[in-house]
């Protein structure tokens, strides 16, 4: 099947961006071998929607001889040797050959230049991921429908009993209703129904759920699909997906951030935030919060994410954003900048607040004010360093009188260094 012309224009630009792919193209030609453009930058293309990835699977040359024509335009590393996946520097392309993969965490993959088309494609997850474009033709190479699904908005696999092999694929269906509205085949959810996703790796849970909430408008529509095939309580026990935590999760999903740390950060403490330790809290003190304040959020998260600063940020975002619902002093605000630092920040505090609070008069009065104090971002500097105190105490004691002089600072609101060294001199 031949593409459209625009498509075939938009393939032709993204080539013309990689230096030396079309020599790598001509070469391959030459020694009898295809290439084809796979995966998910054909499905981009054919959505109208711009691919950072590219990925081209070479038939017909073995990988020696891939591995030559490569090494003519630079340095090549393999990206795990028995994958057969070949990058050359300074390109960021991924060469592979077809392959068939074992099933497990730790898979046997043999890879075979001389499979065919329909071979190659139907251990492909999904059928919309299951098409090529040959570089040559510009044909469209669809064995398994998914143009039809792509266009019809359904998932599909190519074929149930590959599909099942591995299970972090279940994942894959859940970041890709979220990202692209689309319903899944009722025989692919029943199939996924019995996949055992215990055996799917903590990095793998992260990658997948990060593409659903930093990709998707919805990221609830996958929740929803997980909650239609039993399998949300796998991830998230004890959390019940209501329509408003669906809402909010999709209000967070569209909030602005200036990084991707901090829109997961507020996305994740939605949702750890309606675990009922914290949704039944009777009552809500400015307090510093402890290690056992934090552990229902860590304990919660220690499947679906590594990184400790992420879940610091999450645990700090769900236990002090009821407090900006409270009356707080001045005092009170910078203190609440200092316990927040430094892996987040008011700001952070206070969009997040938006989602649990909606958009209230108090939080936007409350943010006037942290504004006007200056700590939307980072706490109130300190007047006094221990080189300043150094005329007064020396060793432990000048640390000791290091955090005096700051809390004196903030509990006082001083904001002349002279008059804070005096006080600190005289108590």
């Amino acid at each position: 099947m031949k593409i459209l012309n625009a498509i075939q224009l938009s393939v032709s630009k993204i080539v013309k961006k990689q230096r030396f792919v079309k020599n790598i193209f001509a070469a391959i030609h030459e020694h009898g071998g295809k290439v084809l453009l796979v995966g998910g930058a054909v499905r981009d293309l054919l959505l109208e929607k711009t691919s950072q990835d590219l990925d081209f699977e070479v038939y017909g040359i073995p990988l020696e001889k891939l591995q030559e024509i490569l090494e003519l335009h630079g340095p090549v590393s393999f990206v795990g040797k028995s994958f057969g996946v070949l990058r050359l520097h300074g390109l960021d392309v991924d060469w592979s050959l077809p392959r068939k993969d074992s099933s497990g965490r730790h898979p046997v993959v043999a890879y075979d230049p001389y499979m065919s088309y329909e071979q190659a494609f139907i251990r492909r997850d999904l059928t919309i991921n299951a098409m090529g474009i040959d570089m040559q033709t510009y044909e469209l190479i669809d064995l398994y429908g998914g143009l039809h699904d792509l266009q019809h908005k359904i998932l599909r696999a190519p074929d149930l009993e590959f599909f099942v092999q591995d299970p972090l694929r279940l994942l894959r269906v859940m970041q890709f209703v979220g990202r692209f509205e689309m319903l899944v085949a009722q025989d692919l959810s029943d199939a996924c129904k019995q996949v055992d996703v215990s055996k799917v790796s903590q990095e793998r849970i992260e990658q997948e759920f990060s593409k659903l909430f930093l990709q998707a408008a919805h990221p609830s529509l996958g929740l929803q699909w997980l909650v239609a095939i039993d399998r949300f309580h796998h991830f998230f026990p004890g959390i019940k997906l209501t329509e408003e935590l669906t809402a909010m999760i999709d209000q967070a999903a569209q909030q602005q951030h200036n990084c991707d740390q901090k829109k997961l950060a507020c996305i994740w403490a939605v949702i750890a935030g309606s675990l009922p330790l914290y949704t039944q809290r009777s009552e809500i003190h400015l307090v510093q919060a402890t290690y056992a304040d934090k552990q229902p959020v860590m304990q919660f998260m220690k499947k679906l994410t590594g990184h400790q600063k992420l879940v610091s940020m999450i645990a700090d975002l769900v236990w002090y954003a009821p407090m900006l619902s409270t009356d707080l002093t001045d005092a009170q605000l910078k203190w609440l900048a200092v316990w927040l630092s430094p892996d987040t920040s008011l700001r952070l505090l206070v969009q997040y607040a938006r989602l649990q609070q909606g958009d209230t008069d108090n939080i936007a009065l409350v943010k006037n004010r942290i504004e006007h104090l200056g700590i939307l971002d980072r706490p109130v500097q300190p007047l006094l360093t221990g080189k300043d105190l150094l005329d007064i105490a020396q060793g432990p004691a000048l640390g000791k009188l290091v955090k005096k002089a700051y809390q004196l600072q903030i509990d006082q609101g001083i904001v002349d260094r002279f008059v804070l060294k005096n006080l600190v001199h005289t108590t």
